[in-house]
């Protein structure tokens, strides 16, 4: 049998987050990255996004490994629901990156499932056909990794989410001279780059670069302090005490993962000598206003968060009080937009003083610009390039920036969820016979599912159109009616007179529908589809919505 070189994306392309890489040789699978997609209030109270894993359950007796590149919820969110479906012989990850999928993958009742093997930059681990070695890069949590992946066809690099920080605020920065030799002495095949940031020019801003700017924040505050920002990045959680201590403010934790992420870095010795700074929350009140620094989750403005709950002053511990600081030092995720806004004017009108990126010098990204990018394709010089990490715009930006710079020896493929790039030793294509299944499941308590399923059918129709019952009293038979239909409407927008009217339609229709419905009948539809089908038509026609339609019968 022909062995060829397989990269196979499952989630991450075309998408910001749900990460899930698939590279094979022969009868062998290794894994990169399993992680998640949050919802926003557009994706009608889900909990979570999935990867579809069904490519990976047909396959998993070739399944060798998952190899994790950081702790971030969009690489690892997705191993506890995995384990459930499949056995993953090992899971190599980082110090920190192992603690948070243990903890998760307890939580998920599958903690016993989890065969986990802790790795850091310099280590190099055999796994059958591959070869993979760790690359430290910067990032905006804690020990981030790049991969260089030796396989029989040659080697391929993966840049993980990185960045090249000259000047971090903890910790080295991005390997580059591993980068350099890997490019002179292994001749890459292939380079697997980060596109986050691809449309932004030059270099992106050191992580110390907004110090200054957020001392002088503290510093000037009269009263409390409340910072928003992602509890992962512990780089800019070490900087913000370091600032409460120069300036006698003790350090409050509000949301739930921000207790867990800062307490496995206070475990495993990333924030030395912090201990002592960190007060209970519920003991806040026996401190001065001005003798506070709050870290809090929220800073999407998610519904339940701890900011979210402050700017309703809804927070058990603490409430928003006139001449208090919040800083929101987070980027916005796109489609959080106008939940972060609607956070940010209710702050305001309690009377706090509100800051966030638009306005002052209070976040970076952990996610390289174009000089940055074009810095690692010289470093690596690979013969194939393809773009991962971003939504479609993004990977064409950064296929164009590679293919102008000279740096790709052969060619550049944009990949798309469940494309097939294969490489036989000779030459590389996209095989498009080959595509796989991919996509996304929705999760809700303990419970995931197709998009396309009927249940969410139904949400997106009522969250769109409303919701129509219409109760039809039936003879003992169940032959006719005994009188007409009931019809009551949800969530109609519309003026009393015309729901009256609309009402009488809907009545008459349903009426017309039960009595012309014959068991005999071509349409395969039955009677309650038939009703159902005719109080939809008076939507459709009079309004062009279709809303759920719910049809009871009884005697």
């Amino acid at each position: 049998m022909d062995k060829k070189l397989r990269v196979i994306p499952l989630g991450g392309l075309g998408e910001v987050g749900l990460n899930l890489m698939v590279i094979e040789y022969g009868e062998d699978m290794i894994l990169i990255d399993c992680g998640v997609l949050f919802p926003d209030l557009s994706w009608l109270g889900l909990e979570l996004v999935l990867p579809n894993f069904d490519y990976i359950i047909e396959n998993k007796k070739k399944l060798r490994a998952l190899i994790i590149t950081h702790g971030h919820e969009d690489h690892i969110g997705a191993i506890p629901f995995l384990l459930k479906k499949v056995k993953i012989p090992v899971v190599y990850a980082s110090r920190f990156a192992s603690r948070l999928i243990e903890e998760k993958c307890k939580e998920h009742g599958v903690g016993d499932n989890l065969n986990i093997e802790n790795v850091q930059a310099g280590s190099v681990v055999s796994v059958k056909s591959f070869e993979v070695e760790f690359i430290h890069v910067t990032h905006s949590t804690l020990e981030s990794l790049a991969l260089s992946i030796k396989t029989p066809l040659g080697v391929i690099v993966h840049s993980g989410d990185f960045k090249f920080d000259e000047t971090p605020y903890s910790g080295p920065s991005s390997d580059k001279k591993r980068f350099r030799e890997l490019g002179n002495h292994q001749s890459p095949l292939l380079l697997l780059s980060d596109s986050t940031n691809s449309e932004r020019c030059g270099y992106s801003k050191s992580e110390s670069s907004i110090n200054a700017e957020l001392d002088k924040l503290v510093a000037e505050s009269p009263s409390a302090v409340i910072v928003a920002l992602f509890a992962s990045n512990i780089h800019r959680v070490h900087q913000l005490m370091d600032i409460a201590q120069k300036h006698g403010r003790k350090v409050f934790l509000s949301g739930r993962s921000m207790e867990r992420y800062v307490q496995i870095a206070l475990e495993q010795n990333f924030l030395p000598h912090k201990s002592d700074l960190i007060q209970p929350i519920e003991d806040i009140d026996a401190f001065k206003r001005n003798q506070i620094l709050v870290l809090s989750t929220g800073s999407q403005g998610e519904a339940r968060s701890s900011l979210y709950r402050l700017s309703k002053n809804e927070n058990r511990w603490i409430k928003i009080a006139k001449g208090d600081t919040v800083i929101l030092s987070s980027r916005n995720i796109p489609g959080n937009e106008k939940a972060i806004s609607n956070v940010i004017n209710q702050l305001c009108k309690l009377g706090a003083d509100v800051h966030y990126e638009d306005m002052r010098s209070v976040h970076v990204s952990g996610h390289a610009y174009q000089e940055e990018q074009l810095e690692l394709l010289s470093f690596v010089k690979p013969k194939y390039f393809i773009p991962i990490h971003g939504e479609y715009r993004q990977l064409a930006q950064h296929a164009k920036t590679a293919q102008k710079s000279n740096h790709v020896q052969r060619g550049c493929f944009i990949l798309e969820n469940g494309h097939v790039w294969e490489f036989d030793g000779e030459s590389a294509v996209i095989d498009i016979t080959q595509t796989v299944i991919s996509g996304r499941k929705w999760y809700f308590f303990e419970n995931d599912g197709e998009f396309d399923a009927p249940a969410i059918k139904e949400r997106r129709s009522a969250a769109r159109a409303g919701v129509v019952s219409v109760v039809c009293r039936l003879n003992q038979k169940a032959t006719e009616l005994v009188k007409d239909p009931e019809v009551v409407i949800k969530g109609y927008l519309g003026d009393l007179k015309d729901q009256k009217n609309l009402i009488e339609e809907v009545v008459n229709m349903c009426a017309q529908a039960f009595e012309k419905w014959s068991i005999h009948s071509d349409l395969e539809l039955t009677r309650e589809q038939t009703v159902a089908l005719a109080a939809k038509k008076v939507f459709k026609k009079r309004y062009d919505l279709k809303p759920l339609v719910i049809v009871h019968f009884t005697k």
